[in-house]
């Protein structure tokens, strides 16, 4: 992460703390096998080769998942080291097959165009209006022109808080007019989420195309 404002540095501290004090198996979203991600990443029938990042991948079981289906090129994003470190070690020599930066997501920029944009609970955390425009912009720079985007976040149903932080909570119509005019749903998914703990977490999973696309 290259000179972080104050607030990037604020959650990279707040997100280390957290993975450094609970077992990844223990994490509220942790999932043992990503089943709606997957179920929206096949459908979008994306090449093995196709770019693919992991927004707030964390210690997410998603891209080790994709690696042993196929998927080639993988790219994990997450703000915390620690939470990369984690999983680099979990992963041991497998770890070299995936691309992993250490950075916040409302200032990303890569050399290369994504072909899926995948974020589950990455964006419900940008309650700022300013920080849902950062993370649009990284977004529209990031994906490639004919990309595709799968999103989980809180449905309306779900937490209003996680982790200590607000969250925002949203349906496909409040998706649809955040991300529009760039960007399109073309469908939605409800699912209720099994904590570690034995809670039950409501989410809503979207999927989205680029308006010319």
């Amino acid at each position: 992460m290259e000179n972080p404002s104050g607030k990037e540095r604020d959650s990279r501290s707040h997100w280390d703390a957290i993975y450094k004090s609970v077992e990844h198996e223990r994490l509220s979203w942790h999932q043992q096998c990503p089943r709606e991600s997957l179920e929206f990443i096949e459908a979008s029938a994306i090449s093995a080769g196709s770019p693919v990042i992991d927004v707030g991948g964390g210690t997410s079981l998603l891209a080790e998942t994709l690696l042993r289906r196929g998927y080639e090129d993988i790219t994990v994003l997450d703000c915390s080291p620690a939470a990369i470190d984690r999983s680099r070690s979990r992963l041991g020599p497998m770890a070299e097959k995936i691309r992993w930066s250490i950075g916040d997501v409302r200032s990303f920029r890569s050399g290369k165009k994504f072909m899926l944009w995948h974020d589950r609970a990455a964006f419900h955390f940008m309650v700022d209006p300013d920080d849902r425009r950062k993370y649009l912009e990284s977004l529209n720079a990031c994906l490639d022109d004919n990309g595709h985007v799968v999103l989980g976040t809180f449905a309306l149903s779900g937490p209003d808080t996680c982790s200590n932080l607000d969250v925002m909570r949203y349906d496909e119509p409040m998706i649809s007019e955040l991300f529009a005019p760039r960007f399109r749903v073309i469908s939605s998914m409800f699912s209720m989420h099994d904590t570690p703990s034995g809670h039950q977490q409501d989410f809503m999973f979207f999927y989205l195309r680029r308006r010319w696309a």
